[in-house]
């Protein structure tokens, strides 16, 4: 493969090498961007964030991260809402507002201490009542110390075209698409260069995300045998690896060959001059 192609794998290896954060793997660099917006709204004065994907495998994923992110941030606080309970959103808000005056919670404003995400993770479950409380908190009450994370991957198009709540521009909405045939090649393909990176096989796996050869033209036109992209990768691997531990060498190596490059040049020049002297 050709020297471009070549430093591609290598910026496609060390951006996923640096997807892999404390709260887990982001399969792309848009899916790690979403859910920075995702806390940063949480942190907003319209904290009320709704979660898509192409499938409601992802979203659970990307809710999962979410809330491993604010547990580890530390700044706010997640209150795990399940209709499966019996659960009532509206004695949550009830709860909510006994301490504060109504004068506040009608103001929009920052909090002042740990806000309380409400986490809906069954969206399915959530019967017509839960959603008129859902727009009260989003809509009706912007001083309330609350803010809200649904996974709403399970409502319909139809729904989300006619429903006034998901127009409002009070909703943030994150969008989780599938990766590209392109991105889980080398996804797939990297993560199998390390044992490290066993577990990002296994996500792919749990996801139903598998990279399809027969739909990469690309590929299959300038590849001769299944292992040469592996071995191609396994190249950029070890040219990243010594580019990190032996760049101060190199460079020293080469600063010597233009010093004496240029002594050579001035004793060659020194010499033209006293000759024609």
């Amino acid at each position: 493969m050709r020297k471009s192609s070549l430093k591609l794998v290598k910026n496609e290896i060390l951006e996923f090498r640096a997807r892999l954060r404390p709260e887990g793997f982001y399969l792309t660099g848009r899916h790690e961007k979403s859910v920075g917006r995702v806390i940063q709204r949480l942190h907003s004065t319209t904290p009320f964030c709704f979660l898509h994907a192409d499938s409601e495998k992802l979203a659970s994923y990307y809710t999962k991260l979410i809330v491993r992110k604010i547990g580890i941030l530390g700044e706010n606080l997640v209150l795990r809402f399940d209709p499966l309970r019996k659960q009532k959103l509206i004695d949550v808000l009830n709860q909510e507002i006994e301490t504060f005056s109504l004068d506040k919670a009608l103001q929009a404003t920052r909090p002042d201490s740990k806000r309380r995400i409400i986490l809906i993770e069954n969206e399915e479950e959530l019967i017509s009542e839960d959603w008129q409380d859902i727009e009260l908190l989003c809509t009706g009450l912007p001083g309330i110390n609350l803010g809200l994370v649904c996974n709403a991957s399970g409502i319909k198009e139809e729904v989300l075209a006619s429903n006034q709540l998901m127009k409002d521009k009070r909703i943030f909405h994150a969008f989780f698409n599938s990766p590209t045939n392109s991105e889980l090649r080398i996804l797939s393909v990297v993560a199998r260069q390390s044992p490290k990176y066993q577990g990002i096989l296994k996500i792919l796996e749990q996801l139903g995300l598998r990279y399809n050869v027969a739909q990469d033209s690309i590929i299959q036109a300038n590849l001769n045998s299944e292992g040469s992209f592996d071995d191609y990768l396994r190249t950029a691997k070890i040219d990243i690896k010594t580019g990190s531990e032996g760049n101060w060498p190199r460079r020293l190596t080469q600063a010597i060959k233009y010093l004496f490059i240029l002594i050579v040049t001035l004793i060659a020049c020194y010499a033209f001059y006293l000759s024609i002297n």
